[in-house]
C-alpha cells in the first residue's frame, strides 16, 4: 500500500493551530511511531499527541469510535481532541489526543509498584475485551468505511488462524527452530483450535505489552496505541503479554490477576492463553526472523520453545 511521506514541524505546526486557536506550542516528530506518524506538542499546561496516518485510503475513524466506547465503559485511554477523516491539504487521516500521563510501566519501578500497575492494567485489559467485533483478524479501516461498526476481515476464525502458519513453520523449520519442534507446533495447535475456536469475535489491543501501560508514581494511568486493534479471542491480549514477559520485566502474573477480577481464569483459560502465546509467537517469528537477529528475536524463539513445552505437559 502507497504511503505518503511524513510531513514537517512546519506543515504539522499550521495543521494544529485551529486545534489550539494559537501558535504558542511546541512541536516534534516521535520516531517511535511504526505504523503512523507521531507528533508531540507541548501547548504548555498540556501535552497533546497527533497522529497522522501515512496510507491512502485509511481512516483513523474506527480507531477514534474505539476510543470513544472504551471510554464509556471506564477505560482510560486517551481522549480524543480533533479527528479528521482526509485532512484536506495532506490527504491523510489525522487523530489528535490528549496525553495519558506518567511513563511506561517498568520504568525505574519498585517491584511493589509494578505489579499494582499491572493488576490494574489487567482490570482494564478484561473491559476492552468484551466489546464485540463482526469477524476476525484485523479491523477494516478505510476511509469508506462505517466507523460505528467494529468489522474484521475474516469471516471464521480458522481462516484467521491459518493464514500464515504452514508458511511460517515451514520458514521456522529451515532456519530459527528444529523440524521436530515445528511439526509438534503444528501438532499442538491443532489440538488446542477448539480452545482457540470457542468464542465469539472481540475487541483486542492486538500489541498489548507493558510498553503501552502507563503509570505516574507507581499507580497505573492509563493505556495507549489502538493502531493493531483486531477481533480474536478475549485471551488474546493475555497471550501476548504472557509471549513479551520477562523481555524486560516480568509481571504477566499480577496482570493476569487483575484480569481475573472481572474474569475469572478457568484451567481451560491458562491452557488457551498458553495457546495464544505461542502462535502470536510463531506468526512473530516468521516476521522478525525474515528481517533481523537481535535480543527480540532471541526472546521471540525462547519464549516459543518454552510455550510449546508447556503446552505439550498440558494437553
Amino acid at each position: 500500500m502507497n504511503k505518503k511521506e511524513a510531513p514537517t514541524i512546519e506543515s504539522v505546526a499550521e495543521l494544529a493551530r485551529p486545534f489550539f486557536h494559537t501558535s504558542h506550542f511546541r512541536i516534534e516528530r516521535e520516531l517511535s511511531g511504526v505504523s503512523t506518524y507521531v507528533y508531540r506538542i507541548d501547548a504548555g499546561k498540556e501535552v497533546f499527541y497527533l497522529r497522522i496516518l501515512p496510507e491512502q485510503g485509511m481512516s483513523f475513524g474506527v480507531e477514534v469510535q474505539v476510543h470513544h466506547l472504551l471510554r464509556q465503559q471506564g477505560v482510560q485511554v486517551p481522549e480524543v481532541i480533533g479527528y479528521e477523516n482526509q485532512h484536506e491539504t495532506l490527504g491523510m487521516s489525522i487523530m489528535l489526543v490528549r496525553e495519558i500521563p506518567g511513563s511506561q510501566a517498568g520504568q525505574g519501578m519498585a517491584k511493589e509498584g509494578y505489579e499494582h500497575t499491572l493488576r490494574e492494567a489487567g482490570k482494564q485489559i478484561a473491559l476492552v475485551n468484551r466489546v464485540p467485533v463482526d469477524g476476525f483478524g484485523w479491523i477494516s479501516r478505510g476511509a469508506g468505511e462505517d466507523s460505528t461498526v467494529l468489522r474484521a476481515e475474516k469471516s471464521a476464525m480458522d481462516e484467521y488462524l491459518n493464514e500464515f502458519l504452514e508458511g511460517d513453520l515451514c520458514f521456522l523449520s529451515e532456519q530459527i527452530l528444529r523440524e521436530t519442534e515445528a511439526s509438534r507446533i503444528q501438532t499442538v495447535l491443532k489440538s488446542g483450535a477448539s480452545l482457540m475456536t470457542r468464542h465469539e469475535s472481540k475487541l483486542v489491543h492486538g500489541d498489548f505489552d507493558d510498553s503501552h501501560i502507563f503509570q505516574l508514581n507507581e499507580r497505573y494511568t492509563g493505556m495507549i496505541d489502538f493502531g493493531e486493534i483486531q477481533g480474536s479471542s478475549p485471551l488474546y491480549d493475555l497471550g501476548h503479554f504472557k509471549l513479551h514477559d520477562g523481555q524486560h520485566h516480568t509481571g504477566y502474573q499480577a496482570l493476569a490477576g487483575g484480569y481475573g477480577e472481572l474474569h475469572p481464569l478457568t484451567a481451560e483459560d491458562q491452557l488457551e492463553i498458553d495457546l495464544w502465546a505461542l502462535w502470536i509467537g510463531v506468526r512473530r517469528l516468521g516476521i522478525v526472523g525474515r528481517r533481523t537477529t537481535g535480543s527480540y528475536l532471541n526472546h521471540l524463539t525462547k519464549m516459543v520453545r518454552y510455550e510449546l513445552d508447556m503446552i505439550s505437559s498440558k494437553l
